[in-house]
């Protein structure tokens, strides 16, 4: 049997591609998909208050995306991730987890974006 020739891929950005920093991600996971809503945070306004410490910051949270895929791709990039901070780490060195916000780590999953 002859094998078929491998196909060509034409990548190219969509009109209205979008490049943004990430501070966070959540969501959660139906038996169908996995859904990631990736954010960013810094402070919402900055007062003589806040500075003094008189006054607690207020955290802006402003979500940037959804990412939905399918728990075959989420599994790919796992992998994927897993392959580039296993380079990084060798080239760069260890990446320190970030300690655990108590709130997070205490509280149970509500649906999918426990």
């Amino acid at each position: 049997m002859e094998q078929l020739a491998r196909p060509k891929f034409v990548v190219r950005k969509h009109p209205e591609f979008k490049r943004f920093y990430s501070s966070g991600v959540f969501g959660g996971h139906t038996p169908y998909e996995f859904k990631m809503i990736v954010y960013q945070e810094g402070y919402e306004d900055v007062t003589e208050g806040t500075v003094t410490g008189k006054e607690p910051p207020v955290i802006l949270r402003e979500l940037q995306a959804e990412i939905t895929m399918s728990p075959e791709q989420a599994k790919a990039l796992l992998s994927w991730l897993d392959r580039h901070i296993k380079a990084y780490e060798q080239q760069f060195g260890k990446i320190p987890l970030p300690p655990p916000v108590l709130e997070e780590s205490v509280r149970q999953p509500e649906g999918m974006y426990g």
